[in-house]
């Protein structure tokens, strides 16, 4: 068997960060986690105890430097669109977002890979930094387990549409996930104020076999009533990479 050399490994650098479709791009540190509850019992008659590690949830934490504008993650944190100049944030509330990280490959012609973390409750740290450094803050908290994507020319990619009578179409055709057939990664109900660039209230919705389909429709039962818009994730096959290749990566907060 040939020695494995450093080329053939992809260093962390290649991940691109995304928040609900906007890049990140001042993310230095991702640090994912998964909180388990340990199960042991020891029987009788035998020497060995009954095991099982049950896992609860994800844990993530997120370290990026502070800019002066367009702090794309405190801003979906806080139901801001990245589009607004003015801009207030209030850290008594934060919303549930999605992020996902695409993997490019070493000359960054193409992604290989992708990892998603759902249903993100996180909350910022304060600012942290010396006189004569940039300032960063940490957001740290819980979401749904990591799910881990290895398929050459295949990323994550999101769509914003819009919703009549519980259903939507989508401009690109999905890719089945390898785990459980299906053609989403997640979809969440949109109840958007097109006045004021912001999402009143939202559902994250359980995808299933029929929600998303090979030919772009989107259909669902909703809790949610007025519901016109919906976040549609899911895998994408197409060459090059964010923002020139062929994958459409849109935002929670575009106009439809």
């Amino acid at each position: 068997m040939a020695k494995v050399t450093g080329n053939k490994i992809p260093l962390e650098r290649k991940y691109q960060v995304f928040v609900n479709g906007y890049e990140i791009d001042v993310a230095s540190a991702v640090n994912p986690g998964i909180a388990t509850t340990e199960l042991k019992t020891p029987v009788f008659g035998s020497d060995d105890p009954i095991l099982a590690t049950i896992v609860d949830n994800g844990t993530i934490s997120v370290e990026v430097t502070e800019k002066a504008q367009n702090n794309v993650l405190l801003d979906n944190l806080c139901n801001v669109s990245p589009a607004k100049t003015a801009k207030a944030y209030n850290f008594n509330n934060f919303n549930a977002v999605s992020i996902w990280l695409n993997r490019k490959s070493q000359d960054n012609s193409q992604y290989i890979g992708a990892e998603f973390y759902g249903n993100c409750s996180l909350a910022p740290s304060g600012k942290a930094g010396a006189p004569n450094a940039w300032g960063t803050r940490t957001f740290a908290g819980n979401c749904t387990p990591t799910r881990k994507f290895e398929i050459p020319n295949v990323a994550i990619a999101a769509e914003k549409i819009a919703i009549t009578s519980g259903a939507g179409t989508l401009t690109d055709t999905p890719h089945v996930n390898p785990d459980d057939g299906f053609f989403a990664i997640g979809v969440i109900a949109l109840k958007w104020d097109v006045t004021n660039q912001k999402v009143t209230e939202s559902e994250i919705l359980t995808v299933d076999a029929g929600m998303v389909t090979v030919a772009k429709a989107v259909t669902s039962d909703l809790v949610l009533t007025d519901v016109n818009a919906a976040y549609v994730i899911y895998l994408s096959s197409g060459a090059g990479v964010y923002p020139t290749g062929d994958i459409t990566i849109e935002g929670l907060y575009k106009v439809l």
